[in-house]
């Protein structure tokens, strides 16, 4: 074998996690192990939610044990990535310092701390909300200047000391209260910063960064609780290129990701959508340079109608495409599909207005797995008019799956 090759690289994870929670590895296998530049420590592989409390108190202190273990007997000189999840920080905080001690020292450019509890559900809820990160990120983290990404989840940190992080470009945040000021200034102090993410974040601000001339070319909100009665969000990113937002729709009547070359668009609501049907709509006239748009059936489905609203002359009476159908809209994912009057009537749009279209694809929701084929073949037959409809592409595709 050449020297420092990485045999386990090729391994997947469930398996190498196994192998090494179990000491079967091969002496040979463990030494090159604990030359890897990339480290992913994670309480799950040992801790198993299905024990006892004792049970899992005992495989928690294994993990611990053997994380401290593994950074006592690491040899290699530089850590690429370095990622540790554990729950309860509070209880062993002398190895969680030296895990972020070995990270640094070793001139991670990847860093990833997670402290929240793997077990909670991963649905939308509000119970995490005004709950405190179970960690703050250690001084002398500050002074690291090459890490390229951050992740902290659960993990406090002071958002003036981020000025130091000259290389940073991702960081993605979760599971706190992340403010509006924190934001920006996260924005201000690192210039090179291209992807945000927030998770399980929460404020009592509106999602305002509509004055900023932001450089983020990837901005995902996952599933975040903004003031209840926010209506605008807003992001003023021209080179922004991939956009995702997921959770409640918090009464949003207009999201204004403001792009001059968005590539991807991704709304994902996870309850009914309760704004205007003219919503969508004009959406998609603000995002003419997506090529992929990607949104929930929420949106196409139950909407609070404004006065003098026709729903079923709402697409027909548009005969004026949007930029996007006419030069940038090459590939629609509508998930959750149900079949549902608006649903078709958006589907027929797409299809008699998009010019460059490529490709449609249609999620069937699925519930009964064994009635699954029967669904399908009731839509395809149900729908065989909007499928056969003259397409404005002649090389568009419609699949439903």
């Amino acid at each position: 074998m050449a020297p420092n090759t990485d045999r386990l690289s090729s391994l997947p994870h469930s398996l190498l996690k196994e192998a090494i929670r179990t000491s079967i590895l091969s002496k040979s296998w463990i030494d090159i192990f604990k030359s890897t530049s990339n480290i992913e420590f994670d309480e799950v592989s040992f801790v198993k939610d299905s024990q006892t409390y004792r049970n899992k108190q005992a495989q928690r202190k294994a993990f611990l044990n053997f994380v401290a273990l593994w950074i006592a007997n690491h040899s290699e000189t530089i850590v690429d990535k370095f990622s540790l999840r554990f729950s309860m920080p509070e209880k062993a905080k002398r190895v969680v310092g030296k895990c972020i001690s070995f990270a640094t020292n070793h001139g991670v450019k990847e860093l990833e701390l997670n402290f929240c509890d793997p077990t909670l559900n991963c649905y939308f809820t509000t119970n995490y909300i005004n709950q405190e990160a179970l960690h703050e990120l250690p001084t002398h983290v500050y002074g690291h200047t090459f890490v390229k990404s951050l992740k902290l989840f659960s993990c406090g940190f002071v958002e003036a000391e981020f000025h130091n992080f000259h290389a940073l470009k991702e960081i993605s945040l979760g599971w706190m209260e992340v403010k509006l000021n924190t934001t920006k200034t996260l924005l201000l102090n690192c210039k090179a910063l291209e992807s945000l993410s927030l998770k399980r974040c929460w404020n009592s601000d509106e999602f305002n960064l509509g004055e900023e001339n932001l450089r983020l070319r990837k901005l995902v909100v996952d599933r975040c609780m903004f003031r209840s009665d926010s209506i605008y969000f807003t992001a003023n990113a021209p080179n922004l290129r991939y956009f995702y937002y997921s959770g409640l729709n918090n009464n949003f009547l207009v999201i204004d990701a403001r792009s001059l070359v968005m590539e991807e668009f991704i709304l994902d609501f996870c309850i009914e959508f309760e704004g205007h049907a003219l919503f969508l709509y004009k959406l998609v006239e603000k995002i003419s340079s997506a090529s992929v748009l990607t949104v929930s059936n929420y949106l196409l489905q139950d909407y609070e109608l404004p006065e003098n609203f026709n729903p079923e002359r709402f697409w027909t009476d548009h005969e004026r495409a949007s930029t996007c159908m006419l030069y940038t809209l090459r590939y629609v994912d509508i998930k959750n599909f149900e079949g549902s009057i608006n649903e078709i009537r958006m589907l027929t749009y797409f299809i008699t207005m998009g010019r460059i279209l490529r490709k449609i694809t249609i999620n069937v929701l699925k519930d009964d797995v064994a009635d699954q084929d029967d669904k399908l073949d009731y839509y395809r037959s149900d729908m065989t008019e909007q499928l056969m409809t003259q397409r404005a592409s002649k090389d568009l595709e419609i699949s439903m799956l």
